[in-house]
């Protein structure tokens, strides 16, 4: 037995306020792709805290769920997919949600669950993307900032 289950954690910076500021697109958008990507999802629910521009997105899925918290004035959305299920891609729901949002920024995060192999097999698999205007723009800070440094005499 390889694993029981898989989870994908992603961060994700600087998407559209747009796009997050619209929490019935968002839920929308993620109960069709649960169930494209074989997740079957059972019920998706908004949670809105008052007062606070910030929600959170729950689809309750067969052996598994897609949890998503999303921060309209930051641009920064947070997503979690767990799943048991051998006949889901979540790998698939993970670059869909990615390219649905297009931040600027991401992490991701793989994490191979129920395990019963040797703790040292425990270590999550990471990968980031940066778009390439955002690393171009940061190139051009540095040297910037490298070209204004005062001189030492």
């Amino acid at each position: 037995m390889k694993s029981i289950g898989t989870q994908i954690a992603i961060d994700m910076y600087n998407c559209s306020d747009l796009l997050l500021s619209d929490a019935s697109g968002v839920q929308a958008t993620i109960q069709s792709a649960a169930a494209d990507f074989a997740m079957q999802p059972r019920e998706t629910y908004i949670n809105c805290e008052e007062g606070i521009n910030e929600y959170s997105v729950f689809s309750h899925c067969k052996q598994g769920h897609v949890t998503l918290h999303l921060y309209p004035d930051l641009g920064f959305v947070t997503i979690d997919v767990f799943t048991c299920y051998k006949d889901a891609d979540p790998d698939g729901l993970a670059r869909f949600l990615r390219n649905y949002f297009d931040p600027d920024k991401s992490k991701i995060t793989y994490l191979d669950r129920g395990d019963f192999g040797s703790e040292s097999d425990m270590k999550p698999r990471r990968k980031s993307n940066i778009k390439t205007i955002r690393r171009a723009r940061t190139i051009g800070n540095k040297l910037s900032k490298l070209m204004m440094k005062p001189r030492s005499m």
